[in-house]
């Protein structure tokens, strides 16, 4: 991280792949209802109802589909949305990517508390840059399904500044965080963070190591 440094679309763009993933099921619907139509209107009076059963399977069928490509669509949408959040602001915390990023009205879940808005969010990576002006977020794994996407990162830093109650000891840090992100209209409204605090302690000798 820089200062602005590091502690955890493009709208155009973004939207035309959602677009193109809805645009892609719609045409397909499209193509199953003109082959229904016309075996419909080929059919004999005697297999009309067995068609008119298949047009009903074949518009639950449509529906499902085009339920789908949109569910893609947007999962890859905010996939690309914290790919970008996580390149650009993750390294610098800067304010104004943040605006770009994350809501006003953001709700925080961090270590069984909750906190909320952006600015309080901006509070808590600012502090982090401080105890650690080397951070460092790594993304191992990234799962996007709907309006939520799940990261795995890996933390490291050297703890130069106060850190859950600890004062800077110089120490190498290396640990592991989750964190689900919710995300609405291209930001995120909600995060789910987890990070081994019990780990980090031991590496900087605030509690024995086991």
């Amino acid at each position: 991280m820089r200062r602005y440094t590091k502690p955890a679309v493009v709208v155009t763009a973004l939207g035309a792949l959602g677009l193109a993933a809805f645009g892609s099921g719609a045409a397909d619907a499209a193509g199953t209802a003109s082959t229904a139509s016309t075996a419909s209107t080929a059919s004999t009076a005697s297999t009309a109802s067995t068609a008119s059963s298949n047009a009903g399977s074949g518009s639950s069928s449509r529906v499902t589909a085009e339920s789908v490509s949109w569910n893609h669509g947007t999962a890859q949408v905010n996939k690309r949305v914290m790919e970008r959040f996580t390149s650009e602001f993750l390294p610098t915390g800067d304010p104004a990517l943040a605006r770009k990023f994350i809501s006003p009205d953001i709700v925080m879940h961090f270590g069984g508390t909750t906190q909320q808005g952006r600015d309080t969010y901006l509070g808590i990576v600012a502090a982090n840059m401080k105890a650690f002006p080397d951070l460092k977020w790594t993304v191992e794994d990234m799962r996007a399904e709907g309006d939520t996407v799940a990261i795995r990162y890996t933390m490291t830093g050297t703890h130069e500044g106060p850190f859950a109650g600890v004062e800077g000891t110089g120490k190498k840090i290396h640990a592991e965080s989750f964190a689900f992100y919710r995300l609405s209209h291209g930001k995120i409204v909600e995060e789910r963070a987890q990070l081994d605090m019990l780990g980090i302690l031991r590496q900087m000798g605030a509690i024995p190591a086991s």
